[in-house]
Order: structure tokens, then C-alpha cells, then sequence
């Protein structure tokens, strides 16, 4: 099943009030999404895969934020933090890369983070599960199905 609806799907299954958005141009990245839908980087989330001591966690951050390796090295008590490679994010997430989305069934399998610059951003846009697609949703309801770890894992981009 494509990403596409296998998040249409767990937005069904969890209940959650969300908004899919297409467009006509990729949205893949903070940059390509702000473009397209109007809405500033700082409201716009990215989902990314980290291998912390060689086990995978989901971190989600603002567009216009950074992950800081050194913060969530203190948070985890973990030295060996790397982002994970391609082959990896599909292995973990059945999704390639620019596909990711926080709202895969997959996701639940792994630790949650988000950082704590997220909770006041109300609605946001997080991946749709394809390069053409996001979703609009408050970030209350991310936080109510992922049951997220919440910290300061960001810096300045």
C-alpha cells in the first residue's frame, strides 16, 4: 500500500482531525513545502530517523530548526547518534526518504521524540506519506497518538 494511504488510514484509525493537502509540485522538503502551501518553515514539522546506540528513534523537529546531536546525546545518555541512511528509513518505515510521514503505523513501533519548540505551534503540516502530499493537523493531536518523549533536541538552522 502506498504511503499515501497508509496514512489516510491511520488518520482514520486514531480518529484525528487532519486535513490531507496535495499539490502539484513536491513538497519533500521544509523549503519545497513552505513554497508550495504558503506556510512558514517554523510551522511546518520534519520527521526524522536517528540511530541512537544502533537503535532506531523517530525525532520531530520545526522546519526551521536543527537537530542538535549534542542535546540529544545528553537526553538519551547515548554517544553514537547518526542519522539514518536511506536504506534505512525505507527498512524501518516502508517509505522512501521525502515520504516520511509521523503518521505511519510503522512510526508506533519506535520512541517518539518532539521537540519541545513544537508544542505552541497549533496547527501545523507534517509529510503525507508521498513528495506530493501534507497534512494539516493541530499538534495536540500529534502528540495524543504518538505519546511522544518531549525535550530540547533542537538548535538554530
Amino acid at each position: 500500500m502506498r504511503g499515501l494511504d497508509r496514512v489516510k488510514d491511520f488518520i482514520e484509525k486514531h480518529g484525528i482531525r487532519a486535513e490531507i493537502l496535495g499539490f502539484k509540485e513536491g513538497v519533500e522538503t521544509v523549503p519545497k513545502a513552505s513554497r508550495a502551501s504558503g506556510i512558514p518553515p517554523d510551522k511546518i514539522l520534519k520527521t526524522i530517523v536517528v540511530i541512537v546506540e544502533e537503535r532506531p528513534y523517530i525525532v520531530i523537529l520545526p522546519g526551521d530548526r536543527k537537530l542538535d546531536f549534542k542535546k540529544l546525546s545528553r537526553e538519551l545518555n547515548a554517544r553514537n547518534i547518526r542519522l539514518a541512511k536511506p536504506s534505512e528509513v525505507e527498512r524501518f518505515l516502508n517509505v522512501k526518504p521525502g515520504e516520511v510521514s509521523p503518521f505511519l503505523d510503522e512510526v508506533l513501533n519506535f520512541d517518539v521524540i518532539i521537540d519541545e519548540l513544537v508544542l505552541d505551534k497549533g496547527k501545523v503540516l507534517i509529510g503525507g506519506g508521498s513528495i506530493d502530499h501534507l497534512v494539516k493537523v493541530h499538534v495536540n493531536e500529534v502528540i495524543r497518538v504518538l505519546k511522544p518523549i518531549i525535550r530540547d533536541v533542537s538548535k538554530v538552522g
